[in-house]
């Protein structure tokens, strides 16, 4: 959904964006938000009328401080989610870290720790 020549070279996202999908009958409706701190206003809005979310993690940076202040707001809004950890073929990679950020520690994504579990898949190989 990033269209902007910015965010196809930097594998990020600048610019909220929304689209849609059908599956067995189901609408599903997808807004891609930014991650960092300056759209805080802007994801929290997004968050007031989902059904459940995809926390998206890159697997070199894993969980900052960013990322736990959108499962403190998805933990306000009862927003049920899920982890996907992207950017596995970067350098630094570490998906076991990430992980373990996610599952344990002072500052763990508590509403993923008890059932996450790891697929590992790349889009660049297919794998």
């Amino acid at each position: 959904m990033d269209f902007m020549d910015l965010e196809r070279q930097r594998g990020i996202t600048i610019q909220s964006a929304a689209t849609y999908t059908s599956w067995n009958d189901t609408n599903i409706n997808i807004i891609d938000t930014p991650g960092h701190v300056d759209f805080t206003i802007e994801v929290e809005r997004s968050l007031r009328v989902l059904d459940g979310a995809v926390l998206v993690l890159c697997c070199v940076g894993g969980v900052q401080s960013q990322t736990l202040t959108v499962n403190r707001q998805m933990k306000r809004y009862s927003v049920p989610c899920i982890a996907f950890i992207n950017k596995l073929d970067r350098l630094g990679a570490n998906p076991d870290r990430v992980l373990s950020q996610i599952r344990t520690g002072p500052n763990c994504i508590t509403t993923l720790r008890r059932s996450t579990s790891l697929l590992v898949c790349s889009q660049n190989t297919r794998e």
